[in-house]
């Protein structure tokens, strides 16, 4: 029969894998996010650039 001990710290073991996996998948979404802003900025600033007119339009 296992000990109580031995159980519990399989426990903390299972816990502190589940962390570390959730942990990471945060670290992504997070980039993920972050590129998706950098983009946003980009299409902004590319889009409120006004072009000079061509010689000769007014």
């Amino acid at each position: 029969m296992p000990s109580v001990i031995g159980l519990l710290e399989a426990r903390r073991k299972g816990i502190r894998e589940e962390v570390a996996r959730l942990r990471a998948a945060l670290d992504e979404a997070e980039r993920a996010l972050q590129r998706l802003v950098d983009t946003r900025v980009m299409v902004t600033e590319v889009l409120t650039v006004v072009p000079a007119p061509a010689p000769g339009v007014r």
